[in-house]
């Protein structure tokens, strides 16, 4: 029974590393060869005002061939390297898509993105 056990958990010892993960200088090549290759996916955290629809606007994201993605706050426990190297893949995406379509393009599709009320 321990000895399960002990396989089990070196099993996922082993699944679970990530030690093969690209450097932030990788990541950054990596998102400029994505966007050269029109491979378009913005991160945005979200929303919690009730109002905004979310699938709605991944929808019309699409209609401009940009894949939506979900942001998460930082926490209060310090960042592994690997998330790190994660960031700078999405920030490098996100800074090059609004350099191609303009921050006021995002905003226009979260208003239309809005849920109406009346």
């Amino acid at each position: 029974m321990k000895q399960g056990f002990f396989i089990i958990i070196s099993i996922l010892l082993v699944a679970c590393d990530k030690s093969s993960s690209l450097s932030c200088e990788q990541q950054h090549e990596k998102a400029k060869n994505d966007f050269k290759n029109n491979k378009f996916v913005y991160y945005d955290y979200l929303q919690s005002d009730k109002s905004f629809d979310r699938k709605e606007y991944s929808r019309l994201l699409k209609e401009n061939q940009i894949t939506l993605d979900t942001l998460f706050p930082a926490g209060c426990i310090p960042s592994s390297q690997t998330e790190i190297n994660e960031n700078c893949y999405k920030n490098m995406m996100n800074s090059n898509i609004n350099a191609k379509f303009g921050n006021q393009f995002f905003d226009s599709l979260r208003l239309k993105s809005t849920i109406k009320n009346n």
